[in-house]
């Protein structure tokens, strides 16, 4: 059964995890998985009895391979501790170990499943044709005839575990593939520990193959402990004073650059040279003029990668932390924020999504992606933040967000 704890930041949804697999220490195994290796030295340190192991790939009895080093613990029903990119490479031969054994999955934060691939069209139509691959409905699985040749290894290799997806976007062909269904189903149990999971990309994954999930809560306990609930109304309390410690920046100037909907999106950074001198500008007074007595160790701003070299300054280029970090208390020190960034989906994924009747959400994707990156900061531990979102789209959505809690709500898209 997979279930979904879909919570705030600070509810205790890792906490509630630690207390589960310490309660059944005896009678489950369990494998954490966390997007970044050193969140999982919390769970070496907070449930020692459970022997939690990291897979390496510095072993010569396992050829140097983490993979083989995995098997080899998944057979012994060793509890493990890795990463969603070991994870990700998973492959059946571990799948139907893990199955034998009956272990128990947790995902901290949700994993990206779908990613593109690249094959020209006419090669694979070849491959069709011959034999080697068949195609059902937009999904490319293997054929009768078995590939032992070269050109195309990589492409088997992926087959042999997971399908290709395409979708027609005339005259362009786009070919994603996935990891497999049975990533999920091979677990007697599956425990996602998220916020927004509507607008994540596993949820859309787990829509295209049907795959059924239930939703879970939070329950914390008069001495303060947190423990997975079948109820869904708990929400911390701190949450209904986020008015009163995010303080976003109100000056019509710096703010005007921002008022265009696509305004510092991928392509307007691309494509607006003159603007983007102008928000490297407004950047550089935010930090340096209206906030120039804050610590350098205070600041952070974050864009996308591509952006980096064209609004990097004085007083603030070390601070940058990409626009979609998540899962990391590095930063929890970080009092005065940019974030200059417009999120919108990839076209080619979306298309994907929609191809198989998957509508995407833009706004609660682009909210779900601000806050993880915001919650980076010191307002995990309850203390005053100073933002500046130059984005009125993303702005806006913050903001309405906020007040959604003074209503009652858990989310505003």
């Amino acid at each position: 059964m997979i279930k979904v704890c879909d919570s705030i930041m600070g509810s205790g949804k890792s906490s509630a995890a630690i207390n589960y697999m310490n309660a059944h220490k005896h009678d489950k195994k369990f494998i954490y998985i966390t997007p970044y290796l050193t969140e999982t030295d919390r769970i070496f340190s907070k449930c020692k009895d459970l022997h939690f192991v990291r897979p390496s790939n510095k072993l010569k009895e396992f050829n140097f391979s983490k993979s083989q080093h995995t098997n080899e613990l998944i057979k012994e029903g060793r509890n493990i501790s890795t990463t969603h990119q070991a994870f990700k490479r998973y492959t059946s031969e571990t799948l139907d170990n893990i199955k034998k054994q009956g272990y128990t999955l947790i995902i901290d934060e949700g994993v990206n499943l779908i990613e593109e691939y690249d094959i020209h069209p006419s090669d694979l139509n070849l491959l069709i044709k011959t034999g080697y691959v068949k195609e059902t409905n937009g999904i490319y699985t293997l054929g009768n005839r078995e590939y032992d040749g070269v050109c195309f290894q990589n492409f088997f290799s992926i087959l042999k575990s997971r399908d290709i997806m395409s979708i027609n976007d005339n005259p362009q062909i786009l070919y994603f593939w996935s990891l497999p269904p049975n990533l999920l189903t091979s677990f007697n149990d599956v425990y996602i520990l998220t916020y927004i999971f509507e607008a994540q990309r596993l949820k859309y994954f787990m829509d295209i193959y049907n795959i059924k999930y239930t939703y879970i809560g939070i329950e914390r306990t008069p001495d303060g402990k947190y423990y997975f609930s079948k109820h869904l109304s708990y929400v911390p309390e701190y949450v209904h004073h986020l008015k009163d410690k995010i303080h976003i920046l109100d000056n019509a100037r710096l703010n005007r650059i921002g008022d265009d909907y696509y305004a510092l999106s991928k392509s307007w950074y691309t494509n607006k040279t003159e603007e983007t001198d102008q928000l490297k500008k407004n950047i550089s007074n935010y930090f340096n003029n209206i906030w120039r007595g804050v610590n350098v160790d205070k600041r952070m701003w974050g864009a996308f990668n591509c952006a980096f070299n064209k609004l990097k300054g004085k007083g603030y280029t070390k601070s940058f932390v990409p626009f979609n970090e998540c899962a990391t208390n590095n930063y929890k020190n970080k009092t005065h924020l940019v974030y200059a960034t417009n999120v919108f989906m990839n076209v080619k994924e979306k298309l994907l999504y929609q191809y198989y009747g998957i509508q995407v959400n833009e706004d609660l994707y682009a909210l779900s992606t601000m806050v993880q990156w915001i919650w980076r900061s010191a307002i995990r531990d309850g203390q005053d933040i100073y933002l500046y979102i130059p984005s009125k789209r993303m702005r806006t959505l913050l903001i309405n967000w906020i007040h959604s809690f003074d209503e009652g709500g858990v989310s505003a898209a």
